[in-house]
């Protein structure tokens, strides 16, 4: 069956605004007039068809994928077939501001058309990709690579700067993570007004006590960046979130504290309030063991405690045990290696055992359970920055020292 032929119209104006592609030729079932994907965001993106056909029409699926995942999102579309015409009019509303259909903005997106018709027939449109932008704003530019592109506003210059920087970076960890061909795009934000619309929500008390600075959307390859004196930190520590991601293919063994632990590593601007936090952490006993070290506690002020240990962890095993056994450890992961039985193969040793070298080589003793222990910290909204995972994590990028004087009164 021969397909339908698309004329595509290509123009700046397909980034900066809700993206349209007109089709105008005939197939033997369908005759496409126009398809159109209209972002609405941070609400919807709208798809609509118009066109002829002399089938009746059963249903008409819209099939779309967004970045580099692999399984297809769809829906239908609501029609009108009039009954004295060929003529058909549809369209399809996807809600992306949901926590199920959350979409950021930068993203690449892939969709085509399904016709069922009643004799049991189908035609399948060409598919079509478009990059969803935040709409609220029709001004974005952008700077790029052959494996960055940064959409911005207003500050060219540091979108170059971090364009650098971000270029920098993916030869820098090129030995622990490897080499990509997929491009990573990043929206940068001026301000915080601007980006908490465009951000996923994690809870109720980090959206309280935490001001985002940047999230990393792995399946995506995206992310977003508050721009400002810590956006390089910001904007490398994201980064190395897509290239950890890559690197171990999504596996559901990947544990919080190599994931931010290695994106700490990568950070080109680390804030010494980590380490900090760490000593704090080490004099109250609140380090948790590597193997609990799954999620982020629930309390915002401990988080910074987490990742003062990861970023720590990773340094003792890169320090110690190099760049090739950290690399090791990753493919391992990628080939559905639990954590444990990747550590053991690439570093010849039990996680159990690589958490007691590190806790000695820092001066901490060995765990112990704290029994209803209470933490009371007053600070308010520190700057923090997100990595969205299937397990949806939250990462802490910058912290003023500010918030550990406090913790200075209650050692």
């Amino acid at each position: 069956m021969q397909k339908t032929k698309l004329i595509f119209l290509f123009s700046l104006l397909f980034f900066l605004f809700p993206s349209k592609v007109i089709f105008a030729d005939s197939d033997e079932l369908v005759e496409i007039e126009v398809a159109i994907s209209e972002v609405y965001f941070p609400e919807k993106i709208t798809f609509i068809f118009e066109g002829k056909t002399q089938k009746k029409i059963q249903d008409i699926k819209v099939n779309f994928k967004t970045g580099e995942r692999k399984t297809l999102q769809y829906g239908y579309m609501d029609f009108t077939q009039k009954r004295d015409s060929d003529q058909v009019s549809s369209f399809m509303d996807f809600r992306v501001n949901t926590q199920s259909g959350f979409i950021p903005p930068g993203s690449k997106i892939s969709w085509s058309m399904v016709f069922y018709f009643d004799d049991g027939s189908q035609f399948i449109s060409e598919e079509q990709e478009f990059i969803m932008l935040d709409t609220r704003f029709d001004d974005w530019d952008f700077v790029e690579s052959e494996k960055i592109r940064i959409y911005y506003r207003y500050s060219k210059s540091r979108a170059k700067k971090l364009l650098e920087e971000c270029d920098l970076l993916l030869d820098e960890m090129a030995p622990i993570v490897g080499r990509f061909d997929e491009q990573i795009r990043m929206t940068l934000y001026n301000n915080y007004s601007e980006m908490i619309d465009a951000i996923r929500s994690k809870s109720k008390t980090s959206d309280r006590e935490l001001t985002v600075a940047g999230q990393a959307f792995e399946e995506s390859d995206v992310v977003l960046v508050l721009a400002g004196r810590n956006d390089v930190g910001t904007a490398t520590h994201e980064i190395m979130h897509i290239l950890v991601g890559r690197a171990t293919e999504g596996s559901i063994s990947l544990p919080l504290w190599l994931n931010e632990g290695l994106a700490e590593y990568a950070n080109r601007d680390k804030t010494i309030s980590y380490d900090l936090y760490l000593d704090w952490g080490i004099g109250t006993n609140q380090l948790k063991p590597l193997s609990q070290l799954l999620t982020f506690p629930g309390d915002p002020k401990l988080t910074l405690v987490a990742y003062g240990q990861s970023r720590s962890v990773v340094n003792y095993m890169i320090d110690n045990y190099g760049l090739e056994a950290m690399n090791s450890l990753l493919n391992n992961l990628s080939n559905g290696m639990t954590v444990n039985e990747s550590i053991l193969d690439s570093y010849g040793i039990e996680l159990e055992k690589l958490d007691s070298e590190w806790r000695k080589s820092i001066g901490a003793g060995p765990y112990k359970p704290r029994e209803n222990a209470t933490i009371t910290i007053t600070k308010n909204n520190p700057v923090i920055s997100e990595s969205c995972r299937s397990s949806s994590l939250i990462i802490i990028l910058a912290v003023i020292f500010l918030s550990y004087r406090g913790l200075i009164r209650l050692y």
